[in-house]
């Protein structure tokens, strides 16, 4: 391996000594969800209207229109659900609500009037550093979360680090659980903020739900506050191109799909993990600039040879893995095909994780003309999104995809919690 090339350390004192205790309590990435139309924010405990937005092309700024249910779906509901965005000062929780959506017995995705993408507003500044899922019928009952099949959180006025699509704030699926950060971590969001989020349901339950609502309550530290959390970002990286499907074909025999990327700003990786599928045998992170290697993982399995997860690195004995804008980064998926053939749509490789940025370092706008945002738009928007099936779609699936960064939340709480805020480095690499 070649020697790295020399960069002033943006961390180097006094700011290094001022967020090493932050860093070593530890880390985690917030998921946040719902969807739909109609917003209403809350001062104190009375609930004001607000304007509501479609994902249309000026909203998504111009990009193609919003997929929404077809008028018989709609029909079949009767009412067409809405998201709500409140805000309770008391609890310290910006909640999303989503409903209401009627759910009959033994449905698959396509029996169900899936919710369109919609764009809504923060109604309070603040850092999030925490989220919780639940599902409630007409009469208030629980409604168990197998019925969310994903709903993923977007900032459309924001870039991912390593492409030009939106930024992937949060993803959640029916596995997703309490995710908790320490409170000097958090996503900032702002008074105003546009986040486009979309949803999906099925029913896998012999039972019919009416009248479902789907609540994200989000912890949250008011902008306010005497110690402010240090902001951090989601990152997010795929084997395949930005603003394309994150499935692919699986070859027989060993393979590799990779994909290169530089960032958008400096700063330091926290934490990784990752996502892989049957056969995968290693996730890869390089430095292709300097040829090291920043991470590598195999995937855990079960006794049946199932992916059942990725390890967890945590890059706290050095503060953060540092990354330049003037670097090429590489991620790599390899793969074990012992079947003999070709097997559709079985592969995939990506990395979520937690960023934060070079001191001075201001987090990128989104280009709204260029190609690559434009066609995530498409996708996004389409109602076939985290189906499969339907035009340029297929295998989409973001809860998957960002299921990485809540691994590396949930591997921060356990190193907190084991070793008392100081935990060391997990995985290969740093």
């Amino acid at each position: 391996m070649s020697k790295p090339t020399h960069h002033l350390n943006e961390f180097d004192p006094p700011a290094r000594r001022r967020l090493a205790p932050a860093i070593l309590i530890g880390l985690g990435v917030l998921v946040a969800a719902a969807l739909i139309a109609g917003v209403v924010v809350r001062s104190g405990r009375a609930l004001v209207p607000s304007g509501e937005e479609a994902a249309t092309p000026a909203d998504a700024h111009s990009m193609t229109h919003a997929g929404e249910s077809t008028p018989s779906s709609m029909e079949r509901l009767g009412t067409a659900p809405t998201l709500a965005i409140t805000h309770d000062p008391a609890a310290r929780e910006i909640v999303l609500e989503v409903g209401p959506l009627d759910l009959p017995a033994q449905a698959s995705h396509h029996e169900v009037a899936q919710p369109p993408a919609r764009i809504g507003t923060v109604p309070v500044a603040g850092w999030i550093h925490g989220f919780r899922v639940e599902l409630v019928d007409a009469e208030g009952r629980a409604v168990p979360q197998s019925v969310l099949h994903h709903v993923n959180v977007i900032s459309p006025d924001e870039r991912e680090l390593f492409s030009q699509i939106m930024l992937r704030v949060a993803a959640a699926g029916q596995e997703t659980g309490p995710v908790a950060m320490p409170r000097l971590f958090g996503y900032r969001v702002r008074e105003g903020q546009r986040l486009m989020v979309t949803a999906a349901f099925h029913n896998p339950t012999p039972q019919a739900y009416h009248g479902t609502r789907l609540r994200v309550r989000m912890r949250y530290t008011p902008a306010n506050a005497w110690l402010k959390p240090v902001s951090i970002y989601p990152l997010y990286m795929d084997v395949m191109p930005p603003a394309s499907v994150h499935a692919y074909d699986l070859p027989p025999g060993r393979s590799e799909k990779s994909w290169e990327a530089s960032p958008a700003v400096a700063g330091r990786i926290l934490g990784l993990s990752g996502h892989l599928h049957k056969y995968g045998v290693a996730l890869r992170l390089e430095d292709v600039t300097t040829g090291e290697l920043l991470w590598e993982a195999a995937p855990i399995l079960d006794d049946a040879g199932e992916v059942v997860g990725m390890p967890v690195a945590r890059f706290f004995r050095t503060l953060g893995v540092r990354v330049y804008p003037d670097h090429v980064y590489r991620l790599t998926a390899i793969y074990e095909n012992p079947t003999g053939e070709t097997i559709p749509d079985g592969a995939m490789g990506a990395l979520g994780g937690v960023f934060i940025p070079a001191p001075g370092a201001r987090w990128p706008a989104a280009d709204p003309e260029h190609p690559e945002y434009r066609l995530d738009v498409e996708i996004v928007t389409s109602p076939y999104y985290g189906h499969g099936g339907g035009h340029g779609t297929h295998g989409t699936h973001d809860a998957d995809a960002h299921g990485a960064g809540h691994d590396a939340a949930r591997g921060a709480q356990d190193a907190h919690r084991t070793h008392g805020g100081v935990p060391g480095a997990n995985g290969s690499g740093h």
